[in-house]
């Protein structure tokens, strides 16, 4: 046991000397402990509901603030017409629309079926369904409270439509999600380990002397892995596609100005964790603590909606987030340019930022 407790002792000394290291074992877990503890929530929270009243009296009123009194959902954008309803459903500024047509209290009140427009967001297949009968739900127990006495319970007939996921195939949430990442795990992982692994050889400083410029050695080394991740997303599309049935209704145009600007982030951060780290573990373990918050505050398993207020601000920092939403939006609603303006001049500006500050820390520590 002699031989073994040196080595034990020795792997606690430079593990007390390793001050990076040493936050990252301590502190880290704890963070993630407290965030995703709050995070992490499968219960219906500030679900947005759009109401259009065409009917516009006291019941079609009452039903509508019926709704509210549950907390799950929120009152979303009030639109002015149909077709004000159909473009908030579209760029994803509401979750559920509701519609009283003219006439709906008149034929409620006689004891005929009054017709609701309910129209969901089923792109998030587990909100959609939970949403949808919650508020169907609502409506038809007020409804009966105001049906006439002697008629049929349940004297409302809602309409209720899924779109763009009308089967509620959560596959068609879940494949995208898999797709970003990929693009991730690939632009992040694999540069994280570039620079740290030419300082573990000795090749840095051979590099460093040549006529190269700091500037053109990080693009060499980055443009590589750009175009890697490009091909992967190309075949993981194909697959989608062709394997899944995963739509594909939006503009490529939109998809690739995403990708280049998620890329510049994703590269950017695996550089400034690959030149702040002294070995590969160290860079894969960094790479890996931005990936647990990247992917579980982006809404790939959990609605954004449904965490808390702070936690939602923190998502603001998240580019998967935005990344998350422009494929999810370009592949199943066919989102455009207009639709998408926000999430994409969020990733131009981080990875503008993170390109800036991992290039100057790159010239920082190889002078």
């Amino acid at each position: 046991m002699g031989p073994l407790g040196c080595m034990v002792r020795k792997e606690f000394l430079q593990l007390r000397r390793d001050r990076a290291m040493l936050r990252m074992i301590i502190a880290v877990p704890l963070v993630q402990l407290l965030v995703l503890a709050y995070a992490l929530t499968t219960d219906l929270h500030n679900v947005r509901v759009s109401v259009l009243d065409r009917d516009a009296t006291p019941v079609s009123r009452h039903l509508a603030a019926a709704i509210f009194e549950n907390d799950a959902f929120v009152p979303g954008p009030r639109p002015a017409d149909e077709a004000a309803l159909e473009r908030l459903l579209e760029r994803g500024d509401t979750d559920l629309a509701l519609h009283f047509p003219r006439g709906f209290s008149r034929e409620l009140l006689s004891g005929s079926p009054g017709p609701v427009g309910l129209s969901v967001d089923g792109t998030n297949s587990s909100l959609a369904g939970r949403a949808a009968g919650h508020v169907q739900a609502a409506l038809i127990h007020q409804a009966r409270r105001l049906a006439p006495a002697g008629d049929a319970p349940g004297g409302l007939h809602a309409v209720t439509r899924f779109l763009y996921n009308p089967e509620l195939e959560s596959r068609l949430y879940m494949v995208p999600g898999i797709m970003v990442m990929l693009v991730t795990i690939i632009a992040a992982v694999v540069t994280g380990m570039a620079v740290v692994r030419e300082k573990e050889i000795g090749t840095l400083e051979q590099m460093m002397v040549t006529p190269l410029g700091s500037g053109q050695f990080v693009a060499g080394k980055l443009i590589p892995f750009g175009l890697i991740a490009l091909l992967d997303l190309a075949l993981a599309m194909l697959v989608a596609i062709a394997w899944f049935h995963v739509p594909f209704r939006g503009p490529v145009g939109v998809l690739l100005l995403g990708t280049l600007g998620y890329l510049g982030v994703t590269l950017g951060l695996g550089l400034l964790a690959s030149v702040v780290s002294s070995s590969q573990q160290q860079a894969m373990f960094s790479v890996w603590f931005y990936l647990i918050f990247a992917v579980l505050l982006s809404g790939f398993f959990f609605p954004v909606e449904n965490m808390p207020a702070w936690a939602r601000l923190l998502t603001w920092l998240d580019p998967m987030r935005f990344f998350m939403s422009v494929v999810r939006g370009v592949l199943l609603k066919s989102a455009g340019l207009a639709d998408l303006a926000r999430d994409l001049l969020m990733l131009g500006l981080m990875a503008v930022a993170t390109l800036s500050v991992a290039v100057l820390s790159f010239r920082k520590t190889s002078a």
